[in-house]
């Protein structure tokens, strides 16, 4: 858990790394790092409240 916690703080100082120089970063490093940012994150609400997220997971979209 800890391990999440250090992964989500080193990507908000990649996401704002990120934002200062966006224009100098290539278009498949700006995809990894909002996938990899979309991963953690997911990781972390179902950490936090796995009951809530596995079932608006499982809701169709209308």
């Amino acid at each position: 858990m800890a391990q999440l916690h250090m992964r989500g703080v080193e990507l908000v100082h990649e996401l704002l790394s990120a934002a200062d120089s966006i224009d100098n970063m290539k278009q498949q490093d700006v995809v990894d790092l909002l996938r990899e940012t979309a991963q953690v994150l997911g990781d972390l609400l179902k950490r936090d409240n796995p009951e809530k997220v596995i079932s608006k997971a499982e809701r169709p979209r209308a």
